[in-house]
């Protein structure tokens, strides 16, 4: 058997891996997600509780562009007004999320678009945030009324895709327990003709790291560890 003296490098090696692996970004939804939500209104998927409202889960895609959203609505296939999809769960750090179908007019008759996320943490509302796609006629250009940095992945055109980064702890550096996506209704529409859907787009992803209490209890074991070993040198 291993002297703890020679089992120690190995332990640490291990829990410095453990540590690694715990603050490498944890897919809360991805693409590999859809197909075990497609025309559900709840389930359960690698421990994480989804609920669609107003209608059952569906997938939508444009130009090479998509995600997840709620059948029916006047986009059908999309978050539209009156529908929304809650996530549930364990306490996490939300590292990113990233939407599409999200455009700032005159793509398909929609103007300044925005989307709603509501953050949770338990039954406490942490906060209401809003993306909102740039000035009309803009290209790219959004505005996230949280913490972090929207970026654009494809341009919000009619051959574009309409898709959105939000980065950077975009709930701020808590926990959350559950996120709430829905749309606003948009009052930009500035133009004549008329506009068609005001505010509806995907939920692509959802990223987070684990607890910070995670990290603290970690520390706080490998520091115990050294502790021993100093102990029985000192005792040799």
């Amino acid at each position: 058997m291993l002297k703890f003296k020679h089992a120690l490098p190995l332990l640490t090696a291990a829990a410095m891996a453990c540590a690694t692996t715990a603050h490498a970004a944890d897919p809360l939804l991805d693409a590999s997600t859809y197909a075990s939500l497609e025309g559900t209104t709840s389930a359960v998927v690698n421990g994480v509780s989804f609920t669609a409202g107003g209608g059952s889960f569906g997938t939508k895609y444009t130009n090479g562009w998509g995600g997840l959203g709620v059948t029916g609505g006047s986009a059908s296939n999309e978050i539209d007004i009156g529908q929304s999809i809650t996530m549930s769960f364990a306490a996490q750090l939300v590292s990113n999320f990233s939407i599409a179908l999200l455009y700032n007019g005159p793509e398909f008759g929609d103007y300044r678009e925005t989307a709603q996320v509501q953050a949770y943490n338990g039954d406490v509302l942490l906060g209401t945030y809003l993306l909102q796609v740039g000035l009309d006629g803009s290209s790219p250009g959004a505005d996230w009324s949280g913490s972090g940095s929207v970026d654009n992945l494809s341009p919000a055109t009619n051959s574009g895709g309409g898709a959105w980064l939000v980065s950077g702890n975009p709930f701020g550096n808590v926990d959350v327990t559950s996120l709430v996506f829905s749309s606003l209704t948009s009052y930009s529409c500035q133009t004549t003709a008329g506009c068609n859907n005001q505010s509806d787009y995907v939920l692509t992803s959802v990223n987070a790291v684990p607890e910070p209490s995670t990290y603290a209890l970690m520390a706080a074991g490998l520091g115990a560890m050294g502790f021993i070993a100093r102990r029985r040198r000192q005792k040799v």
